[in-house]
């Protein structure tokens, strides 16, 4: 495939315009640290929404997310909470409050405020830290894989050259998305990521529209079975279909007991939600709003500016089944490797002038993704590596540097394990469900239980992120081969009895930290014996919410964007009756919403 002029006029504008925004703030990002990395809480609370859909947009995710609707159909739904797809509901209903009210600039900093200046503090930071660079370092490489394997597609010049298309491809591509990174800072990030979420948003709609009519108006060589039609998880995938049929799913595969897994998938889910921000450049940016009202509105615009991506998955993958006619064996290349059907259908299926802002789109999607990650990460290093170990006396400029420094690092792993790395589901296993599940209980822990003290979250994080490398180094010998149903819940659990175990056995947290944590933050859940002497110092003190009002709206908020979410992809796939009935309860969970959740917002001047 070749581009036309237009769609090379497209793509290089935009190319253009987003390294200019990068440079235009490169001097207000410069005149301090929490300027580039908070753009000093200035910034309004929807643009910071925008730019954290934006984020969640990822190109490599949708690929993948393209491939489960065209293997499993509607219940791809289900598999999405694997990520924490509705974790927008919690930020709204009373996480982005807490994070927000901590008033710190990384996850790593609020350690110390959950558990103290002291050891406890340093040693619950300096795990968390780690985590967060090991975290993000995977995750850029799995981006940078993504959009390697998609970039193939439309540059056919890389075939040419005496190095595999691929990695050719990602170097590229990451190396242009990382000079606006490095240069703008958070800033630079907000106001790109706000512009791309327009984009986002109007090629996501192009794109389900055009597979919703391609499957209205033809007949596909290969018709989905019955039940990929079916939103109800099924225990078994078992189908009547040939063994070669890309609906075919193997008794080995994962997604085959479904039921077990799609109850794995949602206990992590669910748990992942309210753990607080997942993606580690998530916390910066709920710090970046004015204020915890701010924070809930964000959450809330966050999840629904996020509604496109599904949409959008749903017709690329009525595109590929459709099929595109100068591409007859289309079926045959997506049956061995169903991620490369997103590109084959943008690259093929696309009138020019479309297929180039349909591009900017998708670019804009990564470069989104990918430079959130990179500020995020940047900050971890910055602030609690460099500034805390190396120079604690660093003035701002010179911590500004830093971050040019660490964020061109971040683009140089990203790099490098992208050249590595050879598929985007190892990647997104081995970062979802198994290191994920080394960190998981001790970050839901730290927001309910007072008890836990930095000991006890060290040593559960470090014996989780020791035991998830281990992992891989087994299956990758051969030596372990156990579906990720039994091997997530082992290594959680073990997780939870190291860290529950130390945690009783040190000595607690100090009561002035907690009785501050408690004041300031407000959390729930085994929080009694602190509430007592918060109560017995200050009679008067109550908290803005109760929990109760939290839970109740978090409860309503979770089935409301889950139906958000679904309600589009089923007009997508011509199913219009349970569309319009998807419409009707979303507008019922609406009013129920505004008149649970809307009234008890924080106050703007808290």
């Amino acid at each position: 495939m070749t581009f036309s002029t237009l769609d090379t006029i497209i793509l290089a504008s935009y190319v253009a315009a987003v390294i200019g925004v990068g440079f235009y703030v490169k001097r207000q990002s410069a005149t301090g640290i929490e300027s580039y990395f908070l753009g000093k809480r200035q910034l309004p609370w929807w643009m910071l929404a925008m730019s954290g859909s934006s984020s969640y947009f990822d190109i490599t995710g949708t690929m993948w997310i393209v491939s489960l609707f065209v293997i499993l159909g509607l219940r791809a739904m289900w598999v999405q909470f694997v990520w924490g797809f509705i974790i927008a509901a919690f930020y709204m209903a009373y996480m982005g409050k807490w994070v927000r009210r901590s008033g710190v600039m990384t996850g790593s900093e609020w350690m110390v405020t959950r558990f103290g200046p002291g050891r406890q503090g340093d040693l619950a930071r300096l795990s968390y830290t780690l985590y967060a660079i090991l975290t993000i370092a995977a995750f850029l490489g799995y981006t940078a894989v993504g959009m390697g394997k998609f970039g193939v597609e439309f540059m056919p010049f890389v075939q040419k050259l005496p190095f595999k298309p691929e990695h050719v491809c990602a170097v590229i591509i990451i190396g242009v998305t990382g000079v606006y990174v490095i240069v703008g800072g958070f800033r630079g990030m907000i106001l790109v990521e706000f512009f791309q979420t327009i984009i986002l948003t109007t090629g996501a709609v192009i794109i389900a529209a055009l597979g919703a009519r391609a499957w209205a108006a033809g007949s596909p060589a290969a018709p989905p079975p019955p039940d990929w039609w079916s939103l109800l998880p099924a225990w078994t995938m078992a189908r009547d279909v040939p063994a070669d049929s890309i609906y075919h799913i193997a008794p080995d595969s994962v997604y085959y007991l479904f039921g077990l897994i799609t109850l794995v998938y949602v206990s992590k889910g669910l748990l992942l939600c309210a753990s607080g921000p997942e993606q580690l450049s998530d916390f910066q940016k709920f710090l970046a709003v004015k204020n915890p009202r701010e924070a809930s509105l964000m959450g809330m615009l966050w999840g629904v500016f996020h509604t496109v991506r599904f949409p959008m998955a749903a017709g690329v993958a009525l595109l590929g089944i459709a099929g595109i006619p100068e591409m007859p064996d289309l079926l045959a290349k997506i049956s061995t490797d169903p991620e490369k059907v997103m590109p084959l259908v943008v690259a093929h299926s696309l009138p020019s002038g479309l297929r180039g802002l349909v591009m900017a789109a998708l670019l804009a999607a990564f470069m989104g993704a990918f430079s959130a990650m990179v500020n995020g990460g940047a900050s971890y290093v910055v602030r609690d590596v460099y500034q805390r170990y190396l120079r604690p006396q660093a003035g701002d400029r010179e911590l500004v540097r830093a971050g040019y420094a660490a964020s061109a690092a971040f683009v140089l792993v990203g790099i490098v394990i992208s050249l590595l790395a050879t598929s985007i589901d190892t990647m997104l296993t081995w970062i979802m469900a198994t290191l994920a599940a080394g960190v998981l209980l001790p970050n839901v822990m730290r927001w309910y239980w007072a008890r836990l003290n930095g000991y006890g979250y060290f040593a559960g994080t470090m014996t989780g992120m020791v035991l998830s490398l281990v992992q891989v180094i087994l299956e990758k010998a051969g030596w372990l081969a156990e579906p990720v149903y039994i091997t997530f819940p082992a290594l959680a659990l073990t997780v939870m009895v190291v860290t529950i175990v130390v945690a009783l056995n040190t000595p607690d947290t100090d009561d002035e930290t907690l009785k501050k944590f408690y004041r300031t933050v407000q959390p729930a859940g085994g929080w009694g014996a602190v509430e007592k002497k918060v109560l017995a110092e200050d009679p008067s003190f109550k908290k803005e919410t109760p929990f109760r009002v939290d839970l109740l709206s978090v409860s309503l908020a979770v089935p409301w964007l889950a139906v958000m979410y679904t309600t589009p992809v089923l007009f997508v796939v011509g199913r219009t009756t349970q569309g319009l009935i998807g419409l009707a309860i979303l507008a019922a969970l609406t009013v129920a919403l505004y008149k649970v959740w809307w009234p008890n917002l924080p106050k703007e001047n808290l």
